[in-house]
């Protein structure tokens, strides 16, 4: 991506550094590889099906979104 400004690099980038992303943990549950975040309440919310099998995101427990405790 190129972009064209007359504004000064550290202008256009300020603040760029302190941005928080999520942590996100690669866990095996229930058979099913998947992408998963920490929540405050201790449970973990599944962001992404990393399985190769096309049964698995048939399951509406696994959905991305749905909470698990592991």
């Amino acid at each position: 991506m190129i972009l064209y400004t007359p504004m000064q690099l550290e202008l256009v980038l300020e603040g760029f550094d302190g941005t928080k992303y999520p942590e996100y943990q690669e866990i095996n549950y229930d058979g099913v590889s998947m992408l998963v975040e920490n929540t405050s309440s201790g449970k973990k919310r599944i962001v992404k099906l990393l399985s190769t099998n096309p049964y698995d995101y048939l399951k509406t427990n696994l959905q991305p979104g749905s909470l698990i405790e592991c």
